[in-house]
C-alpha cells in the first residue's frame, strides 16, 4: 500500500492502493471526493453534503421509498463509495441496512474516506452471489443491487438463479432495485428477458440516466405504483 498527497490544479490524490493487480484511488478537489477503481470512477461524495445523491441514476434508485410504508430492513449488494448508504442513513435513519462488498480495499476506503458521520452498519466482505445463495434470514423490505467489475457487468447478473434468490429474500410487498451498466443492446435484451420471466406477476420500471450508461430497473413485487410524475419519466412500465 502506498499513500500520496499530490496537489495539481486543486486536485489531491488522498490514497492509492494496489491490491491483487487492481488499483484503488481516492481523489478530491474543493467540492468533491471520489473513488476510482482501475481508472474508472465509481462514486463521488460532496464534501459539504455527504448525504447528497451525486448522480442522476441514484435518484431513480431511491424512488420506491416514496411509496413504501414501514421499511425496516434493507440490503445493499455493492458498497462502492457508500453514496446510497450515506443518503439512506441520513434521510431514513430507522432502516436497518446490511451491505455486501467483495473488495476489502473498498470497505477500508469507505470507512476512512467516505463515512464522515461514522455510521455503523453491518458490512459483509464476501461475494454477493455467494451471499445470496447461502442467505437464510427474514426477508428484506428492499434490496439494492449495485455491483460492478470496473466497466464490465459481473457474470452472475445474467444468471436466472441469482434473481430467483433475490425474489426469495424480499417480502411480498417489497422492491428490488438494480443499477446496471450495460453498453450493448444484447445485454439489455438478455437481462430484460430474465427479469420478465423471473418476476411474473410484478411491475417493472426502467429508467435511463441521460448522458450516463446506467440503466436502473425497479421491481415492485406487489405492483405498487410509483408517483405519476416519476412514472412519466420511465422508459417503460411493465405489468407482467
Amino acid at each position: 500500500m502506498s499513500k500520496t498527497a499530490e496537489q495539481n490544479n486543486n486536485l489531491t490524490c488522498l490514497v492509492q492502493i494496489n491490491d491483487e493487480n487492481r488499483l484503488f484511488e481516492v481523489y478530491e478537489n474543493e467540492d468533491l471526493r471520489w473513488l476510482s477503481i482501475d481508472g474508472c470512477v465509481q462514486t463521488a461524495m460532496s464534501l459539504e453534503r455527504p448525504d447528497a445523491l451525486m448522480f442522476p441514476h441514484m435518484l431513480f434508485m431511491v424512488l420506491p421509498l416514496n411509496v413504501m410504508d414501514n421499511v425496516s430492513h434493507a440490503l445493499e449488494l455493492g458498497l462502492g463509495g457508500g453514496g446510497l448508504l450515506r443518503h439512506l442513513s441520513t434521510h431514513f435513519p430507522k432502516i436497518q441496512i446490511e451491505v455486501v462488498e467483495y473488495e476489502s480495499a473498498v470497505i477500508e476506503l469507505y470507512q476512512r474516506h467516505f463515512n464522515p458521520q461514522q455510521n455503523k452498519h453491518t458490512i459483509h466482505c464476501m461475494d454477493a452471489r455467494q451471499f445470496m445463495s447461502n442467505l437464510n434470514s427474514k426477508p428484506f423490505d428492499l434490496i439494492f443491487v449495485d455491483v460492478f467489475d470496473s466497466e464490465q457487468p459481473v457474470p452472475f447478473m445474467f444468471e436466472p438463479d441469482f434473481y430467483q434468490d433475490l425474489k426469495k429474500q424480499v417480502n411480498n410487498t417489497g422492491w428490488i432495485v438494480l443499477n446496471t451498466v450495460l453498453t450493448s443492446q444484447a445485454h439489455l435484451e438478455q437481462l430484460h428477458k430474465i427479469l420478465s420471466e423471473t418476476f411474473s406477476g410484478t411491475t417493472i420500471y426502467g429508467y435511463k440516466a441521460e448522458q450516463f450508461a446506467n440503466f436502473v430497473w425497479l421491481i415492485s413485487l406487489d405492483n405498487t405504483r410509483l408517483d405519476p410524475i416519476w412514472r412519466a419519466q420511465a422508459l417503460f412500465e411493465l405489468k407482467l
